[in-house]
């Protein structure tokens, strides 16, 4: 069984930029030197996803609240 894609069958395919004539399989163009695009039909891998943020330290407790003593009454 064949996992190659369709399009590489199909023979070169033209350069968005200059119009010439490209290897399916190649990076750049060889006439203007334009980066590749994604071959249509082909999805291009997701990127990783971002990992969670890592939890931080927990902080000491805080000491008990003394309570007020009450209010002289005079």
């Amino acid at each position: 069984m064949c996992f190659r894609p369709p399009t590489v069958d199909n023979g070169p395919v033209k350069c968005p930029k200059c119009g010439a004539e490209v290897d399916p399989k190649a990076d750049a163009c060889p006439s203007c030197g334009a980066k590749a695009t994604p071959m249509p039909g082909i999805p291009t891998p997701p990127g990783a996803p971002t990992p969670p943020p890592v939890p931080g330290v927990p902080g000491a407790p805080k000491a008990p609240s003394v309570p007020k003593p009450p209010a002289p009454t005079a």
